[in-house]
């Protein structure tokens, strides 16, 4: 049941970028993820700073379901955190307390992914390509990497995601717990203890 669950969030389908056989070691490493009783946090924490081969290390295929950078962060603040971020994107969000600031410093922890083609040319290779940041539209500025309501952490000679991902999963954000639990009681009882549970905001 939870493999299924966790399997939509994912996203962990066919697609024009993923192989079938890549596909499948995805499926089979969450399967095996539920299966082991690995706690959720580490899970997360784990698949979010995933790197090596799409087929040695298949929670990396997180990252080819997705390749757009700003995307990629808008996934990540709605399954993991509850939060529709989107608007961010061109203008403050009018009903939340996000700012482009705040969206595009979050974004800024997902812009040094790189993507090579491994020996097999069915598989990828994600990696930390140490460089390379998302641009404000608004004066084409860098808003170096900032958690979302949080502080502008240190990721000098760091992989950005790792970063991300282990304040992500740390009790210093409330989001992520509390997002789980709310994911857990509407799978149970119907409605969220908010709803929707991917649309957690002040308003």
């Amino acid at each position: 049941m939870w493999v299924m669950k966790w399997s939509e969030l994912l996203m962990i389908r066919t697609s024009q970028q993923i192989s079938y056989k890549a596909m499948l070691l995805y499926y089979n490493w969450l399967q095996q993820q539920i299966q082991s009783n690995v706690p959720i946090d580490r899970m997360i924490r784990d698949l979010l700073s995933a790197k090596g081969g799409t087929f040695s290390a298949a929670a990396t295929n997180y990252y080819q379901n997705e390749t757009d950078t700003l995307k990629v962060a808008e996934n990540v603040a709605q399954v993991f955190m509850g939060m529709r971020i989107q608007c961010a994107q061109c203008h403050n969000h009018p009903f939340d307390r996000w700012t482009m600031d705040d969206y595009y410093g979050f974004a800024n922890f997902f812009a040094q992914i790189g993507r090579k083609q491994g020996e097999d040319p069915r598989e990828t290779i994600v990696f930390n390509s140490g460089g390379g940041d998302v641009k404000h539209p608004v004066g084409g500025r860098v808003i170096p990497p900032k958690f979302l309501g949080g502080d502008s952490p240190d990721c000098a000679g760091k992989d950005r995601r790792e970063v991300m991902a282990a304040w992500l999963t740390s009790p210093e954000n409330a989001f992520f717990s509390q997002n789980l639990v709310n994911i857990v009681w509407a799978h149970f009882f119907g409605p969220g203890l908010i709803n929707d549970v991917d649309d957690v905001r002040v308003s």
